[in-house]
């Protein structure tokens, strides 16, 4: 099964990278498009951590291919918010991870007979909002402890408001 959800999220991101759109929405496509793909999926098929990078290799190397991100880019940074100056590009590894955090709430939430019985077994789940920002901020501190890429994010001054810096690109 993993083998036909790899075959057509390239097959998709492949279509998708062809075609004649912008930056910004190609990454949008990518995003609801191709990675929906794995998200379907993300609570019954086991995906290992490896899998998943070697996944987000695969599409790195696609986007530099057809243009869409430079070679010598930083990879942290293509992963961050919008709101950030970034793409908005989602992680597979977060995506996935995230839709099962989600899957592990619901059923700790539910009060189906079933559910319950599950529930007794134990998942260990984050909260849904810290989960997604210790992914986000992840990223920004990997990419603001490069010496290079993270200049420009450590020398902002702190009275600057970042928010309104970044809003023009929203």
């Amino acid at each position: 099964m993993k083998n036909k959800v790899t075959t057509e999220y390239k097959r998709r991101l492949r279509l998708i990278l062809k075609s004649k759109l912008n930056g910004k929405n190609k990454i949008q496509a990518i995003n609801t498009r191709a990675i929906a793909l794995l998200r379907y999926g993300a609570g019954i098929i086991h995906w290992k951590v490896a899998e998943l990078k070697q996944i987000d290799r695969t599409t790195r190397k696609k986007l530099t291919t057809y243009g869409a991100f430079h070679r010598k880019s930083d990879i942290d940074q293509l992963y961050l918010k919008g709101k950030h100056g970034s793409r908005g590009f989602i992680s597979n590894k977060t995506c996935v991870r995230s839709e099962e955090n989600n899957l592990g709430w619901h059923v700790r939430a539910s009060n189906e007979m079933l559910l319950k019985v599950v529930k007794k077994v134990g998942i260990i789940n984050i909260d849904r909002k810290d989960f997604k920002k210790n992914s986000q901020n992840e990223f920004r501190d990997s990419w603001q402890g490069k010496k290079m890429n993270g200049q420009f994010a450590c020398e902002m001054p702190e009275e600057i408001d970042k928010d309104l810096s970044w809003q023009w690109l929203v």
